[in-house]
């Protein structure tokens, strides 16, 4: 479990990139309830009522919608960072957020965080960054899920994880998230079968390595390349 001076660390010098005022970390850490959750522990379901938001101080947390049959993966956390923006418009959480390893985060109230921000203006505008980016991302996320290929959608996946959770090895980037081809398929908006297939051939030419659920990019430079290829082609033949 964090101590305070830690806490108040991370709030201070990493989160919005160290632009929160001392009087938001001071607000956080007395309104704040530092909560711990264990791996494949649930924050929240799709539907709940939104009354909690939260700063991830440590461990993963995985957003994805649940369908009927099927589950849509959105977006692994990494810590710091605030979740979830959308819900400061009052409505209900829009999609569910699992620990996928132990957790830590901290938890306010929506509507005493509100009423801060209400007092503090300025604050706004350092959310509305932080939401523009994450509007990017899912631009970004869309552009990648409209692409025809199977191959580039997950070639663009797998990069893009490894950017954003890749530890440098011996042996090329490793994924720091165990992933299973079903999970990678929901990812990605691919049957799981085309995902075996695709991860079998890049692993054949030696684009990436599998050891149990874990995914190394041995090469990210000859990964992005091999995208580039694929796209150009793609478009070629449009």
């Amino acid at each position: 479990m964090l101590n305070e001076q830690h806490l108040r660390e991370v709030l201070s010098t990493k989160l919005f990139s160290g632009k929160m005022t001392p009087e938001f970390v001071d607000f956080c850490l007395s309104h704040g309830r530092l909560r711990h959750y264990a791996p494949k522990q649930y924050l929240y379901f799709s539907g709940d009522e939104a009354t909690t938001v939260y700063f991830l101080i440590s461990g993963r947390i995985r957003l994805y919608l649940m369908g009927e049959f099927t589950e849509k993966i959105i977006r692994v956390l990494k810590p710091p960072v605030f979740f979830p923006e959308i819900i400061l418009d009052g409505k209900p959480y829009p999609h569910a957020a699992l620990c996928i390893e132990d957790t830590e985060v901290l938890a306010l109230d929506q509507q005493t965080f509100m009423r801060f921000l209400e007092s503090s203006p300025s604050l706004l505008w350092i959310l509305y960054r932080e939401l523009a980016l994450d509007l990017r991302r899912s631009y970004r996320q869309i552009k990648n899920l409209s692409l025809g290929d199977a191959r580039l959608r997950l070639g663009a996946k797998l990069f893009a994880l490894a950017h954003v959770h890749g530890l440098k090895t011996q042996n090329g980037v490793l994924i720091t998230i165990p992933l299973s081809a079903t999970e990678l398929a929901g990812m990605c908006s691919l049957a799981r079968e085309s995902v075996s297939r695709i991860l079998t051939e890049l692993k054949d030419i030696k684009l990436i390595e599998i050891k149990k659920k874990k995914i190394t990019v041995l090469n990210t430079d000859e990964l992005s390349l091999w995208i580039r290829e694929r796209a150009a082609r793609s478009r070629s033949l449009n």
